[in-house]
């Protein structure tokens, strides 16, 4: 009896650890891990209560932005508005993608998101993904590559990969697109779009009729803001989960909370900003 009992602890213990490789696997792929400097914005009313955890939101900016300039990433997008006073109640990761490099090139994502959850209090259901141009494409990409870790994704006048759309479908999604857009057509969001509709999946299309390839006031539209807060990701804790052939993450609409009652203590700044180098 006592060996059966060792064989099973093994058996589990493998089963586990073949899970958690797996999962690793996914999120990371091969690609090489790097650490993107970033801009980190947080709610005023972080802090206030401390078990209270944050939805986040990645936004990937275009091309223009990338080098090693930080600051340049507050030229326009979400980044813009929020250094001008937008206020969200969100998490908002702003990273910075070096020259000749996109958003897909390496493994930045990971080391990014494991800093922030160790320094703050995130939610890890409601993780979201949002981009422009550049960092459109990149939206969709990461959200083909990672299709269990956000809760929801915002690619605004980007384009993608057609083999995408199984892991796509399981994402909720809101395209954005200039239909005067030159430098890259809304027929590239049109495609990924009917596509995804064609496979029953969670899809907005928003054609921002006579609007060229600068959509970037899209980011302070608080309508997008409230769609991506009524998804959040259905997750089980590990020892609960399936074996990952037969996982299955799907986003869940959820209904918003009632406002908290702070808890005493030390308030937080109205307005906290780091940049992490």
């Amino acid at each position: 009896m006592k060996l059966i009992r060792l064989h099973i602890s093994a058996c589990l213990f493998l089963c586990i650890s073949i899970c958690f490789f797996f999962n690793q696997a996914q999120a990371g792929g091969s690609l090489k891990k790097v650490k993107y400097n970033y801009i980190l914005n947080v709610p005023e009313e972080y802090g206030k209560d401390p078990d209270k955890k944050w939805p986040v939101i990645f936004y990937l900016h275009g091309r223009h932005a990338s080098g090693t300039n930080l600051q340049s990433v507050k030229r326009y997008g979400l980044p813009y508005y929020l250094a001008k006073g937008k206020k969200i109640d969100f998490i908002v990761v702003s990273p910075q993608c070096p020259w000749g490099k996109n958003w897909a090139s390496e493994d930045w994502f990971n080391p990014v998101f494991d800093e922030v959850a160790a320094k703050f209090n995130v939610d890890e259901n409601r993780i979201y993904l949002i981009g422009m141009s550049m960092g459109g494409f990149g939206t969709w990409e990461l959200a083909s590559r990672m299709p269990d870790r956000f809760a929801a994704i915002s690619p605004m006048c980007g384009g993608a990969n057609l083999k995408w759309v199984d892991q796509l479908s399981r994402i909720p999604t809101w395209v954005f697109h200039g239909t005067a857009d030159r430098q890259i057509p809304i027929s590239r969001s049109e495609v990924m779009v009917k596509a995804l509709e064609e496979a029953n999946a969670d899809i907005k299309f928003t054609r921002l009729v006579n609007q060229g390839h600068d959509i970037s006031k899209q980011f302070n539209n608080d309508e997008l803001y409230n769609w991506l807060k009524k998804h959040s990701l259905n997750k089980l804790p590990f020892w609960e989960e399936p074996l990952p052939f037969l996982k299955t993450i799907v986003a869940k609409a959820v209904s918003e909370n009632l406002p908290e009652i702070p808890l005493s203590g030390a308030a937080f700044p109205k307005s906290v900003v780091a940049v992490f180098r």
